[in-house]
């Protein structure tokens, strides 16, 4: 049944070509196709990681970044930070709580962290994660890891458990 379909789809196809390409001179008539019928199924590639807008962090005229906790979290989701990362939970990475815990007191956290996502980073919570490193991202503007890292460290700080 599938066949049949797909063969009355690809002679209108190549029908519709080729007036386009050479019958547009001539003045016979084009012949038309049965009944109109549903093109045949497509595979579906896998949905990739929508790439973050660099205009998303742009930065207001005060020159304060422009972005909020929201937008910041969005902008985490288009990426692939949830891909390895929950709020609260260990997935493959620290939990964002754990990071914020971690560096709750840090002046230099938002550069450490910021750096870290950039260029990737290994080593820092094998404990939790087995030794599986972080990716480097390095498509992400300064804007987009400040918003970022500051709402990483503004969540709720909890202790990760003891290893």
């Amino acid at each position: 049944m599938y066949k049949h379909k797909f063969s009355i789809s690809l002679m209108a196809i190549t029908l519709s070509v080729a007036t386009v390409l050479g019958g547009c001179d001539k003045k016979e008539p084009v012949a038309t196709p049965g009944p109109e019928v549903a093109p045949a199924p497509q595979a579906v590639a896998p949905a990739e990681p929508v790439p973050v807008a660099p205009e998303a962090a742009a930065p207001a005229a005060g020159g304060a970044a422009a972005v909020t906790a929201g937008d910041a979290e969005t902008m985490m989701k288009s990426s692939d930070c949830f891909a390895c990362h929950t709020v609260d939970t260990k997935l493959v990475g620290p939990a964002y709580a754990w990071i914020a815990y971690r560096f709750k007191d840090d002046q230099a956290a938002p550069t450490k962290l910021a750096a870290a996502i950039k260029n990737g980073s290994s080593g820092q919570w094998t404990a939790y994660t087995g030794g599986v490193a972080m990716p480097a991202h390095p498509q992400l503007s300064d804007d987009q890891l400040q918003a970022m890292t500051k709402w990483v460290l503004e969540q709720k700080p909890v202790e990760p458990p003891k290893k």
